[in-house]
């Protein structure tokens, strides 16, 4: 029976119990199956998370959508946060049914609950006074008491509200949405059934992705509405959770371990991405997202499969693993601190795109540093409460 990982894959990150890339290197047909099984510890994910917060920052700087591509594809580091929201949740709940024979949904919410809430409802209650006591009456302030109530209940992916900077919020209630069923779905329904279930999601999801059902939508809604939800779509966290279900089962291991388990096999679907954002057209909706979400799939699977990858040194390297351990600040932060480096940089007339990257990013930092210290991890500590490890640190 593997050891417990339940906070490792909530977190992506356990210290010294961890297998060790050395022994995922010398280990070899079931042997490698096996290893993965035991792993507490995926030691890259941190470091793709950060890749993916830095694009998604630079995505928000003002003048980037006026750089070619790639450059204007940042929004996509939310595609790869979904699938590795799907990835982790899935193989957490697969391998805590594999070693107590059932998934305890309390307990599950209870983890979910320490680390995602606190600080976001925090910042809700923080703006809100803010526009209470600095400009009550303005339209500004009107528009966000009216998108409130869809920031407070995560269904800010299914209209379409001006919340002002805390308008990245839809793609939480995405995931919100999905800790909300999809966690019941793996205990309630026959283990043979969920990879099934997930393709029939992924489905019914690429018929808005191919536009297929226009006509539908125009028809419930009078015109194209301008909701998130059917632009980005919940394919990307089923294709997380299809990876989890694929690795989870040995022949599935070795299908994968075969096509991307190579010390350099993540350069072929990392180029396959990169050449994808170079070429897909304006709109990518259909095949070039599709293509894109595959892409990113294999090249977590590529960075999971085995432990000492290529890419490995960069991505658990200290600076850009720490960046990715805070990056669920970084994403409820940033827009603010854009905000806040636009003023100030533009009343010094030096508004260089790098420079308010930079400076954004930087800044963006340093709260979500604060936060995590001051706020998250002293939180986090109870989640061994919660069927956690007492101390482990939280995933983004």
């Amino acid at each position: 029976m593997p050891p417990p990982i339940e906070t490792t894959l909530d977190l992506a990150r356990e210290p010294a119990e961890a297998t060790s890339p050395t022994a995922a290197a010398t280990a070899t047909g079931e042997d490698a199956y096996g290893t993965y099984l035991a792993r507490r510890h995926f030691g890259s994910l941190d470091g793709i998370r950060c890749l993916c917060i830095l694009a998604v920052v630079w995505h928000h700087i003002p003048k980037a959508a006026s750089w070619p591509p790639p450059a204007r594809r940042g929004f996509l580091g939310v595609d790869m946060f979904f699938l590795l929201s799907g990835f982790l949740i899935v193989t957490l709940l697969l391998r805590e049914r594999r070693r107590t024979g059932g998934i305890h949904l309390p307990n599950f919410y209870a983890r979910r609950t320490l680390r995602i809430f606190p600080i976001y409802y925090l910042l809700l209650a923080t703006v809100s006074f803010a526009y209470l006591a600095v400009k009550p009456g303005s339209a500004s302030a009107a528009a966000w008491f009216a998108g409130l109530p869809y920031l407070l209940t995560y269904t800010l992916n299914w209209v379409h509200a001006s919340v002002g900077n805390l308008s990245v919020a839809w793609s939480l209630a995405a995931e919100e949405q999905f800790y909300l069923v999809w966690p019941a779905a793996e205990k309630y329904l026959k283990p043979r059934w969920t990879p099934a279930v997930l393709l029939a999601v992924i489905g019914v999801n690429q018929l808005l992705n191919f536009r297929l059902i226009d006509p539908v939508v125009v028809a419930l809604y009078g015109t194209y509405p301008n909701l998130e939800i059917l632009q980005t779509t919940f394919t990307p966290i089923a294709l997380g959770a299809l990876l989890a279900h694929i690795l989870d089962r040995r022949g599935g291991f070795e299908a994968m371990r075969r096509l991307v388990g190579g010390r350099w096999a993540f350069v072929a679907p990392a180029a396959a991405l990169a050449a994808l954002l170079v070429l897909a057209p304006q709109d990518i909706a259909g095949w070039p997202r599709l293509g894109i979400q595959l892409a990113m799939m294999l090249l977590l699977a590529s960075v999971v499969v085995r432990e000492d990858h290529a890419a490995r040194p960069f991505l658990s390297w200290g600076p850009v693993a720490r960046i990715g351990l805070i990056s669920y600040g970084m994403y409820l932060y940033h827009m603010f601190a854009i905000q806040a480096v636009v003023m100030l940089l533009g009343r010094l007339k030096f508004d260089a795109t790098w420079v308010v990257f930079a400076a954004s990013t930087l800044a963006t930092i340093a709260v979500a540093e604060v936060s995590f210290r001051l706020i998250e991890s002293p939180l986090l500590q109870l989640k061994g409460r919660f069927g956690g490890v007492k101390g482990a640190r939280p995933t983004a």
